[in-house]
């Protein structure tokens, strides 16, 4: 029986930049990717492991990216593909650019800060995340940072303290190499997902359960983070956990099926 599988985090780039952008990302975090970047890549894999939904993201890392990616991201959208839109914080006519993404049957937004230039708790942003919350719309935040502080758990809570109905996926379990962080500051919080993406692998299977189980495995969301890493890799740290099926089926499916309303 083929297991139902939500991978929750993935990127996609148009091809005319996902080369580049793939290598970008390589450079940066240093780690070998799973694929070129391609979208291609990451559906493929998506057909081979039966992957029920796929979740993509992109990042706009200037203003005048944000429509064009939204655009781009929207066109990609099948019964199977879900996309996350985009900002970016000099974009000013975010209200519209709201609507319209929804208009886009886009289902989220999707923050990097690193990339994107800016602190997650810049008071500039607090108009914009009570938009998003406005609407009902999740937030995909990517979380930690080896070489800058600007998406720290810390920084995520003050937000949330000051828009407690805003909804956010703490990408990577609340914080690549900042777990500990994450756990003071944002696990058991009812507003916060978080996802599996680039963590697991960085982990034993006992100390990855165990993070897992005190934020709640009714919040959190199995990703693959592509193209830095992809399905076979992830759903084999994932069949490591020493969780029970209906954990397992929880952050493989349903918690995701609940948070989108599918």
């Amino acid at each position: 029986m083929v297991r139902k599988v939500v991978d929750f985090h993935a990127h996609a780039f148009h091809d005319k930049i996902a080369e580049k952008a793939a290598k970008n990302l390589e450079n940066y975090y240093k780690i070998p990717l799973a694929g070129n970047g391609r979208f291609y890549v990451v559906t493929n894999s998506m057909k081979e492991h039966q992957i029920d939904k796929l979740v993509v993201h992109a990042t706009a890392t200037k203003k005048e990216q944000v429509e064009v990616i939204n655009d781009y991201v929207a066109g990609l959208l099948t019964e199977d593909i879900i996309g996350f839109g985009t900002l970016h914080q000099d974009y000013e006519d975010f209200e519209n650019e709201l609507d319209r993404m929804k208009a886009l049957g886009l289902r989220g937004i999707k923050f990097h800060p690193i990339f994107q230039g800016f602190k997650i708790d810049d008071e500039a942003m607090l108009p914009v995340y009570r938009s998003i919350a406005k609407r009902g719309l999740p937030v995909l935040m990517h979380m930690g940072d080896k070489n800058a502080d600007g998406a720290t758990p810390k920084r995520l809570a003050k937000v949330l303290d000051e828009v407690s109905d805003l909804i956010v996926v703490a990408a990577h379990l609340g914080g690549v190499f900042e777990w500990d962080e994450a756990e003071k500051h944002l696990y058991g919080r009812s507003n916060v997902y978080l996802d599996t993406s680039s963590a697991m692998r960085f982990m034993e299977p006992s100390e990855a359960t165990e993070r897992i189980r005190a934020h709640g495995t009714k919040r959190v969301l199995f990703g693959t983070d592509y193209p830095l890493s992809l399905h076979q890799y992830e759903l084999e740290i994932f069949d490591k956990l020493e969780l029970s099926e209906e954990e397992q089926e929880d952050i493989l499916w349903k918690n995701a099926y609940r948070l989108l309303n599918l």
